[in-house]
């Protein structure tokens, strides 16, 4: 069991590495973009990207990566790719269609009229990435995690390229725009914002290049049994993924509907939003290690599942997983005001990096929720995702409501909070009904007081100024590492008795 929990960290540790570099790349992308946007323009990017285009990813998606892994060893591994790339391929153009033919009532809804073309990107680059996803998942299941990696991290750069071009060399745009009318003859006077996307679509182009040789063998395959199988269990993970996702979408898409015109003294509300949009991307340090965690794991519950010391390994696994959560949280709280400067040089998008450390938080509670998920997959009652999905849901569009009209983007951090925190309560009362896990609570606790402390974490600093900032950061660092060392010790001690 040792070795299997290592092998765990192993493959999560892999995919944090890689994960860093790519998003280390959307960084790069991002400081570009930034330095070329206002406040105001880039909050269009953030709406979109932050809303529109991860609710449509779940659309398009159908849970398919998640089915693609269930059914992938039961079906063969050709059997499994081809019928579930078809699948994608004739959704992915019925939602398409759809959404070309509705976006000018879209625009109108979303009060983006002049924005109107950004939806047409926004269509391509959802089918790209639907096409890229079981390619990606295939890798993952193949363990090829070196080029899983490398096309990653080329996509990624190849974004960086591309938005470098097409904003530092604004010819590349009248060039682009050339191309439109000579070929599509359609006149459009392209901008910034346009680069954005259209460098978006170029790197996914790129992606997929890479990745043709995963198609070979690919044929159109259809069959209804196998489909009504897969789909039977798509279903409930669709639901259960997009009531996740719109936990995480609902502040940023409500924000500009919510928030009156004359709430900010000095700044609108378009501004104020670019400020929290690139502040919710200060929080990578703490999310890519959740996602690297949940590439590894996902794979990782079901092949383990039939092992006697199953139910002792999932509760090491989230043991683990919120020790160094809190770990690097508090890290990231301690550090917050120079990684601001840091990683955001334009100063007028660091009006609201205080909301970074609660907003990490939100991420981790939606992680140790995902730990409990794992008992109503393993118990065959993945239904419950679902509805607690949807309460969690339900409860940040609630809080949303609520908050957002009185506190501002503030009212988003509480509303992501809460509804985080609703699924997690009920993941864990639900989950232990159905199959028992047993849990160390001093895990919970621990959880419990990082919050607690994020307000006076970042502080700290200025209180021990008087050992002059260099040795204050040093003492806060040694101190924070030599407190988890020994709740880490304590632990295995505890594990040692107990065997």
């Amino acid at each position: 069991m040792h070795n299997t929990v290592k092998t765990l960290g192993k493959e999560t540790i892999i995919y944090s590495i890689s994960n860093i570099i790519v998003r280390g790349c959307s960084y790069l992308a991002l400081l570009l973009q930034i330095k070329i946007l206002t406040p105001g323009a880039y909050s269009i990017v953030v709406e979109f990207y932050g809303s529109y285009i991860t609710l449509g990813h779940i659309i398009y998606d159908l849970a398919m990566d998640t089915t693609y892994f269930r059914f992938v060893d039961r079906l063969g591994k050709q059997y499994t790719f081809n019928i579930i790339v078809t699948i994608l391929l004739v959704s992915s153009l019925i939602f398409s269609t759809l959404l070309l033919l509705y976006t000018p009532q879209i625009a109108k809804l979303t009060d983006h009229l002049a924005h109107i073309r950004y939806f047409y990107y926004m269509v391509g680059i959802l089918m790209l990435d639907t096409l890229l996803m079981i390619p990606y998942a295939r890798l993952r299941v193949e363990r090829k995690i070196i080029w899983f990696l490398l096309i990653k991290f080329l996509q990624a750069f190849a974004n960086i390229a591309f938005s470098f071009i097409l904003l530092y060399y604004p010819i590349c745009l009248r060039y682009t725009a050339g191309f439109i009318y000579n070929y599509l003859h359609i006149t459009v006077d392209l901008n910034g914002l346009d680069a954005v996307f259209i460098a978006n679509l170029l790197s996914n182009l790129t992606a997929l290049a890479l990745l043709l040789p995963s198609f070979k063998g690919f044929h159109l395959t259809w069959n209804n049994h196998t489909i009504q199988t897969i789909g039977g269990y798509a279903a409930t993970s669709f639901f259960t993924i997009l009531f996740f996702r719109m936990n995480e979408t609902f502040p940023q898409l409500l924000f500009r509907k919510l928030v009156p015109n004359d709430f900010y003294n000095t700044h609108t509300k378009e501004e104020m939003l670019g400020n929290f949009g690139t502040s919710c991307k200060l929080t990578l340090c703490i999310t890519l290690g959740i996602q690297a965690f949940r590439y590894a794991a996902e794979p990782f519950f079901f092949a383990n599942a039939a092992r006697k010391e199953a139910l002792k390994l999932y509760s090491q696994t989230m043991h683990l997983f919120i020790l160094v959560s809190c770990f690097c949280l508090l890290l990231f709280s301690v550090n917050i005001n120079w990684v601001a400067k840091l990683f955001i040089r334009n100063a007028a998008y660091r009006h609201t990096i205080d909301t970074a450390p609660y907003l990490a938080f939100a991420h981790i509670l939606l992680g140790v929720y995902y730990n409990f998920s794992a008992a109503f997959k393993l118990s065959n009652h993945p239904r419950y995702n679902t509805w607690i999905s949807a309460l969690g849901s339900l409860m940040t569009g609630l809080t949303a409501f609520l908050l957002i009209p009185k506190l501002g983007h503030w009212g988003c951090v509480y509303a992501s909070i809460s509804g985080a925190t609703v699924m997690g309560l009920l993941g864990y009362y639900i989950g232990q009904k159905y199959y028992r896990i047993p849990y160390h609570k001093e895990g919970f606790l621990l959880l419990l007081l990082t919050f607690l402390a994020l307000r006076k974490v970042p502080l700290w600093p200025a209180k021990l100024a008087f050992l002059g900032i260099g040795w204050a950061y040093i003492f806060l660092h040694i101190a924070i590492l030599a407190t988890f060392c020994m709740i880490a010790i304590r632990w295995q001690r505890s594990i040692k008795l107990n065997k």
